[in-house]
């Protein structure tokens, strides 16, 4: 999965955002800044699948706990979609 990813900094991502763009086809695009992992950038069809998944375990871990109302983890990784 790693031999996957493709680095960039925010300077070259900028620059080069068509190519970063253009790479996803390939593997995940990682943005660093000052060296340091910054931002992870996907597919739309990968966040897409995603989300889905997210959205079914949430539903899974709802009906193994009873009670929405209970911290939710998920929910935390959901709230702002």
């Amino acid at each position: 999965m790693l031999e996957r990813l493709h680095f960039y900094s925010v300077a070259e991502a900028k620059a080069e955002l068509s190519k970063v763009i253009s790479a996803l086809k390939d593997g995940d695009a990682v943005i660093t800044k000052n060296g340091i992992p910054a931002a992870a950038v996907i597919s739309y069809d990968k966040y897409v699948k995603m989300m889905d998944f997210l959205e079914k375990v949430k539903d899974l871990y709802l009906l193994d706990m009873g009670n929405a109302t209970i911290e939710d983890p998920i929910n935390n990784i959901l709230k702002d979609y």
